[in-house]
């Protein structure tokens, strides 16, 4: 259930955005294997179209990846795949400042066609019993 946004300035090749989000989907993978439903959406900017401190084009851009994931997995697992992710992001970009916010979610916050996930007695135990 991972859904990611990463945000960076253009110019990675695709084969560098392969490799990076491949890096980043089994970083999360680690942490929420349940179920696998992991995606990332890599959003690019011009330089003209990003403001740091006030100051638009300003270099270099710092990368910010957001993830929505669901609640109760352990820190030390979390600080695992931060890491990793961190990893994957700067070798792909070589960029200062890579700062990673996570929404956690409870399953009744979340819904899935249109139903609410905690309402799925099996995913709430099938979720418990990965993350737990």
């Amino acid at each position: 259930m991972p859904i990611g946004y990463l945000d960076v300035p253009t110019g990675a090749d695709l084969e560098t955005k392969r490799e990076l989000v491949k890096a980043m989907y089994e970083a999360m993978r680690e942490a929420y294997p349940f179920p696998d439903d992991t995606r990332i959406f890599l959003r690019e900017w011009a330089l003209d179209s990003v403001s740091q401190n006030g100051l638009l084009g300003s270099e270099p851009a710092r990368p910010a990846f957001v993830a929505h994931v669901p609640e109760g997995v352990d820190i030390d697992v979390k600080r695992t795949m931060l890491k990793k992710l961190n990893t994957a992001v700067a070798k792909a970009y070589r960029l200062p400042w890579f700062i990673t916010f996570l929404h956690e979610h409870p399953l009744d916050l979340v819904a899935v066609d249109g139903v609410v996930l905690a309402d799925d007695q099996q995913r709430v135990e099938d979720q418990r019993e990965a993350y737990g």
